[in-house]
């Protein structure tokens, strides 16, 4: 009786093993050679979705492989989508679950975003997936700048320039610009207006800005301006400034007017042409004689003063009698001589 039992229990152990390699044996005829990705689709669609509410769509990886896939990384191109994968490391027949998460925030209307995954899945290494949406129009302000640069260029320390920036309304709801944030060295138009600045959809207004170097250290010049608004996208408009500051040369610079007229004054016919003067200096220039290389050509300032920034005019005159002697069609070149006086302090003190 005993032996029967002991021969019943040795066949049943030996139905489990048979049945056992059995299923070993199917599993390994389905899943077999190197590592296979696949996905349970290689698009998802997240619909119509509202631009303020992130949305997440479930992408199932499977390995249909008889070898472990390894999922290297997964890359989305664009900061607008992140991606969760549950598992790395995905055995024959089993699978990873992967989290794609879009934020429609700053899109409209339909959109694409692609994810890539790579593996070492030897026929697709680089597998391409994407997610779609149709993101709904909310309406909203959108602040748009003529320029979002301003380029000083080269300035001397002491000079200024200025820049028009025209500050529009593409939305569909009232723009606001909260507050205008400078540096120092910028100066704007704030009188004209009261904060926050209302524009209409479609209306626009004109900010002019002054950079001023007088109390700017030499070298490179990178600066911002900050515009405060009320667009949901945009909350901080930014105008860059950049230059550089060299130092403030003493020179005095001297430009021809284009310009030649023809006068009559007692009774003679006398042409005239004028020359622009500026003092560039932080000094004052107390006297500058002005004399010609010819008796025909006349200044008509024999001396000028001339403050710290100072310009004038200097006319130069040509009495018609005065050039009849000369040839017709003759090219002459004469010159004018800028005598400029510098004050000198001497301490005879210091010098003994």
């Amino acid at each position: 009786m005993q032996r029967k039992h002991f021969i019943v229990i040795v066949i049943v152990i030996i139905a489990i093993l048979v049945g056992v390699a059995f299923l070993f044996s199917g599993v390994g005829s389905q899943y077999q050679g190197p590592p296979t990705l696949t996905l349970s689709e290689e698009e998802g669609n997240l619909g119509r979705i509202t631009p303020d509410q992130p949305q997440t769509y479930l992408f199932t990886v499977k390995n249909e492989g008889g070898e472990p896939l390894i999922i290297e990384r997964v890359q989305a191109p664009c900061g607008c989508t992140a991606t969760v994968l549950s598992d790395e490391k995905i055995l024959p027949g089993k699978v990873a679950q992967l989290e794609v998460t879009f934020n429609p925030r700053g899109y409209e209307g339909e959109v694409t975003q692609s994810v890539y995954i790579y593996s070492n899945d030897p026929e697709n290494p680089r597998k391409r997936i994407t997610i779609k949406a149709e993101v709904e129009h909310i309406p909203a302000p959108q602040i748009h700048l003529s320029t979002n640069q301003w380029d000083l260029g080269l300035l001397a320390q002491g000079d200024s320039t200025s820049l028009l920036v025209t500050v529009s309304n593409k939305g569909d709801l009232v723009l606001e610009i909260e507050n205008i944030e400078a540096p120092s060295s910028v100066q704007y138009n704030q009188e004209t207006f009261n904060f926050p600045i209302q524009l209409a959809p479609g209306e626009q207004i004109d900010l002019n800005f002054n950079y001023n170097a007088s109390e700017e250290t030499m070298g490179i010049v990178r600066e911002y301006i900050r515009l405060v608004t009320n667009d949901p996208n945009r909350k901080n408009v930014t105008l860059r400034i950049e230059g550089y500051i060299k130092e403030k040369e003493e020179v005095v610079s001297i430009y021809p007017l284009p310009n030649v007229i023809a006068i009559e004054e007692e009774g003679k016919n006398i042409y005239e042409t004028k020359f622009l003067i500026k003092n560039n200096s932080n000094s004052a220039l107390p006297q500058i004689s002005i004399q010609s290389s010819s008796e025909f050509l006349k200044p008509a300032n024999q001396e000028i003063n001339l403050a710290p920034g100072e310009e004038k005019e200097v006319t130069v005159r040509i009495e018609q009698e005065n050039i009849t002697d000369l040839e017709l069609k003759e090219i002459l070149q004469e010159y004018l001589y800028f005598k400029i006086a510098v004050p000198v302090t001497i301490n005879l003190d210091q010098l003994q």
